[in-house]
C-alpha cells in the first residue's frame, strides 16, 4: 500500500499523522486489524489445526459485509445476499463429514 500511497500524493507532511482521525486509523491498522488478527488466527489453527481453520477464513468478506450493512447502513444486495448463502453452503458442506464423524463416537 505504500508504493501506491507514494504516488497518490504529491508532497507528504509528516505532520498529517499526528491528526486524530489519522492516527485512529493507523492505531486500528497497526493494533486493531493486524495484531488482534494475528493473535486469533494463531489461536484458532493452534486449537483447530491448520486445515481447519483455514475453512473459515472464508467467511471473511461475509463477516465484512454484514458488519457494512449493520454498522454502516449498506445495502444488501441480492447478489451480495446469494454469495454469503453460497459460502455458507460451502462451509457446511465442508464441515458436515467431521460433525457426521464425531457423532457416530458418541
Amino acid at each position: 500500500m505504500l508504493p501506491v500511497f507514494l504516488l497518490s500524493v504529491d508532497r507528504f507532511d509528516v505532520t498529517r499523522l499526528t491528526e486524530v482521525t489519522n492516527l485512529g486509523n493507523l492505531l486500528f491498522l497497526g493494533i486493531g486489524a493486524s495484531a488482534l488478527c494475528f493473535v486469533t488466527w494463531n489461536f484458532s489453527v493452534k486449537n483447530l489445526g491448520a486445515v481447519r481453520a483455514a475453512v473459515y477464513i472464508y467467511t471473511i468478506p461475509m463477516l465484512t459485509t454484514v458488519a457494512s450493512v449493520l454498522l454502516l447502513g449498506e445495502k444488501l444486495t441480492t447478489k451480495t445476499a446469494a454469495g454469503i448463502l453460497l459460502t455458507l453452503t460451502g462451509l457446511v458442506l465442508s464441515e458436515l463429514p467431521n460433525y457426521l464423524r464425531q457423532k457416530r463416537k458418541v
